[in-house]
C-alpha cells in the first residue's frame, strides 16, 4: 500500500523577512512539489536585501535540538542546507548527518549572506568545503561562490573539478551572463562535465532563485527521482517560477512558486522552460 503522506524534507537555512529566499523559499517549493518541509532556522536576517542585511546566527544548541527532534519524529527523505549561519552550525549539521548517511543532501552555500568580518562566520566557506561538500549528493553553487571556495582555479571546468574533488558527488554550477542576456548551468561529477544547459535570460532576476532550485532538487530526491532527472526537472520548475514572478514591493520580484495553482495566470509558463544543450 502506498504511503498517503508527503515526503518530508529537512531544510536548514536563514529566515528571510521578504519571503523571497531562505526558509520561505524552501517551504513554498517543497509544498509546491508535494513534500512537507521541516524548517530549521540557522540565522535571522535583519532586512529583505541580502547584500545589505545582517544575518545573526541562531544558538547552535537550539539548531541541534530542533534537527534531532525532527529526525527522530518524522520520516525525513532528503536534507537541504542553505545558509548555515556560523561555523559552529556547519559543524553541528555535519555531526548530525553522520547518523543519517542514507539521506540525500543538497547543499547551497548562499554566500550572499556571509559576513567575512564576523568571528562566527569568517571561516564559513572553509568549514562548508571541508565538512558538508563531502557529504553532498548535489551542491548548487554559483560561479561567484565557487571562486570563494576554490580561488586557485582559472577556468570554469577547473573550478568544477576542484569542487568535485572535495567529495560532492554532483555539482550544479550556475552562471548568469547579464551582459549577454543569458544564463547557463552545468552539471559535473568527478569525471567532468555531464551536461550543460543554456537559455535566454528573459525572466526577471529574483532573490531566492537558487534557494528555490536547490529545494526543488531536494524535493524531487525525496520522491526518489534519479539525481540527474531531479536536477533537470528542478531547473524547469525554477524557470517557470521565475517566469511567473511577481513584483510585490520595491525590490527584486518574488518567484511565484505556486504558479500552477494561480487562476490569474492566463497560460502556464511551461513553454519558457530552458532547453538543454546536450554538451557532454
Amino acid at each position: 500500500m502506498n504511503n498517503p503522506n508527503p515526503p518530508v524534507v529537512l531544510c536548514f537555512s536563514a529566515l528571510d523577512p521578504s519571503g523571497g529566499g531562505g526558509l520561505q523559499a524552501d517551504i513554498e517549493t517543497t509544498a509546491s512539489m508535494g513534500c512537507h518541509c521541516a524548517p530549521i532556522a540557522t540565522a535571522l536576517c535583519a532586512t529583505a536585501t541580502p547584500e545589505d542585511t545582517e544575518a545573526v546566527a541562531v544558538d547552535t544548541t537550539l539548531v541541534i535540538e530542533q534537527a534531532r527532534s525532527v529526525l527522530e519524529d518524522l520520516p525525513v527523505k532528503a536534507v537541504k542546507v542553505g545558509f548555515a549561519g556560523s561555523v559552529a552550525i556547519v559543524e553541528a549539521i555535519h555531526s548530525i548527518l553522520q547518523d543519517y548517511p542514507h539521506l540525500p543532501l543538497i547543499v547551497q552555500p548562499a554566500f550572499c549572506l556571509w559576513d567575512r568580518d564576523s568571528v562566527e562566520q569568517a571561516d564559513l566557506p572553509a568549514a562548508l568545503a571541508a565538512l558538508l561538500l563531502p557529504l553532498a549528493e548535489v551542491a548548487v553553487i554559483s560561479l561567484n561562490e565557487a571562486h570563494v571556495l576554490v580561488k586557485e582555479s582559472d577556468t570554469i571546468d577547473a573550478t568544477a573539478q576542484a569542487l568535485t574533488s572535495k567529495g560532492c558527488r554532483q555539482l550544479l554550477l550556475t552562471q548568469a551572463l547579464l551582459k549577454e542576456n543569458r544564463a547557463t548551468t552545468a552539471l559535473y561529477d568527478n569525471t567532468g562535465l555531464i551536461k550543460r544547459y543554456e537559455w535566454e535570460h528573459s525572466p526577471p532576476t529574483c532573490h531566492g532563485a537558487t534557494s528555490t532550485l536547490s529545494a526543488a532538487i531536494a524535493s524531487l530526491r525525496a520522491h526518489d527521482c534519479p539525481v540527474q532527472a531531479a536536477v533537470e526537472k528542478a531547473q524547469t520548475f525554477t524557470w517557470q517560477a521565475l517566469t511567473a514572478a511577481r513584483q510585490l514591493g520595491f525590490g527584486n520580484p518574488i518567484l511565484h512558486r505556486l504558479y500552477w495553482a494561480d487562476k490569474n495566470l492566463e497560460t502556464s509558463p511551461c513553454s519558457a522552460a530552458p532547453p538543454a544543450n546536450a554538451t557532454h
